[in-house]
């Protein structure tokens, strides 16, 4: 298995040619269709260098071409190229407090296999790993895929934090008590032996969120809300993780400095006053619930349920005008299965807080989107694997194994071209 994403080695015009490769098929990822002569001019490259590109991108089988616009006066189409969605893909598992979800990703960022287990409150890590590497053989053999591993990238893993990217390893995480110090990406490259890249779930859900919108380099804020709440702050196209890779926690900005204690050992975190389980449990006082929608159907009828929503919109509104103030984005992209229940509630709230307390009100104002991606951490932990086929080398984690990416496509095809010889 090569040691780099391609096979032509440490030189500098060896990592030009990487990172120009990978500039192109970002562009690419991100475009319908879009022409050689557009790349070459978008990015500042000779039509030889996008040509020789283009044409190693098409013989990996993972862009293709299509007609696009017709230009003005006579002629044929203008030959276009896009993404060719069966040319690569990814698994990806999120791990959450009472969930494991599980994706097979096409380079489309369509989902081609979907699953969805219940985890046990204090399962131990070691069986919920031994579950996914299960799972992700099951979704290697089903119909879908169809077995052919030359495709597959590698697998995503989005999961609690805090986490230690460099190696991989859950250190710590609150409302994990059997997962401290667990080294995910280690264990799952051992299980499966397949690369392995690993990230915080909001984050991973941020970039999937990229991927499926087909976003460019515009920023946004992505909120996770669920039994927490987490952040993801994507900038020129790439999630920002800051020093430790533990940027961006919404859910542990303080909204009530006399609140709750929270298990990361602070007190009013957002995500022990507003998150489904602190609403869940504010609301066991009125009645039996195990889920939000049941709190949410019966405030119809209940005023104490319906205040207790809207204290906990309130809540949310404070810690994302917080954030905002803080990164100063256009966009705030909410996530995550559970928030349509809340969304006619908590929304106006949100947008009503922004537009008249944002320090930023005056000169733009901020757009409040509901995600309509279900399966966010999953697909987002998929787009992880695809991600490091994209950035500069550079940039890449330390956790991704330094075998993923198109050298795997490139090294599985070529053994699988000897094996038919």
């Amino acid at each position: 298995m090569p040691q780099r994403f391609d096979q032509d080695g440490p030189s500098p015009q060896a990592r030009l040619r990487r990172e120009h490769e990978r500039v192109i098929l970002r562009a690419i990822t991100v475009n319908e269709a879009v022409s050689r002569t557009q790349l070459a001019a978008d990015h500042g490259l000779s039509q030889q260098s996008v040509g020789r590109i283009v044409r190693d991108l098409l013989s990996d089988g993972l862009i293709e071409e299509t007609s696009t616009d017709q230009p003005d006066g006579p002629g044929a189409p203008r030959i276009g190229l896009r993404v060719r969605a069966d040319g690569a893909f990814a698994l990806g598992f999120g791990i959450e407090r009472d969930r494991l979800t599980g994706v097979m990703l096409d380079f489309g960022s369509n989902v081609r296999w979907q699953i969805s287990r219940t985890i046990l409150p204090g399962q131990p890590a070691i069986e919920v790993l031994q579950r996914i590497a299960e799972d992700a053989r099951l979704a290697l053999g089903s119909t879908e895929f169809a077995g052919d591993r030359s495709r597959l990238c590698g697998l995503g893993i989005a999961a609690p934090g805090p986490l230690d990217l460099t190696s991989g390893t859950i250190v710590g995480a609150p409302n994990f008590p059997n997962w401290q110090h667990v080294n995910v990406a280690a264990e799952l490259r051992r299980l499966l032996d397949l690369p392995v890249v690993i990230d915080n779930s909001a984050t991973a859900a941020a970039i999937g969120t990229k991927w499926q919108l087909r976003r460019g380099p515009t920023p946004f804020l992505y909120c996770y809300w669920g039994l927490g709440i987490g952040g993801g702050l994507v900038v020129d196209d790439e999630a920002y993780h800051g020093m430790t890779g533990n940027t961006m926690e919404i859910g542990h900005i303080v909204v009530t400095p006399d609140g709750r204690h929270c298990d990361c050992g602070g007190v009013g975190c957002l995500e022990t006053e507003a998150s489904v389980a602190a609403i869940v449990n504010d609301a066991a006082g009125y009645g039996e619930f195990s889920a939000i929608d049941e709190v949410v159907a019966a405030a119809a009828r209940s005023a104490p349920l319906a205040a207790i929503l809207t204290e906990a919109a309130h809540k949310m509104a404070t810690g994302l005008l917080t954030a905002v103030n803080l990164v100063d984005v256009d966009e705030i992209i909410i996530g995550g299965e559970h928030f349509r229940a809340v969304e006619r509630i908590f929304v106006p709230v949100i947008r009503e807080r922004l537009e008249n307390r944002a320090f930023r009100r005056h000169i733009s104002s901020v757009k409040v989107t509901v995600s309509a991606y279900e399966a966010a951490s999953a697909v987002g932990a998929a787009s992880l694997v695809f991600q490091t086929l994209l950035p500069p080398q550079a940039q890449l984690k330390p956790s991704a194994d330094p075998s993923a990416g198109l050298a795997v496509i490139r090294a599985s095809r070529r053994q699988q071209a000897r094996s038919m010889s």
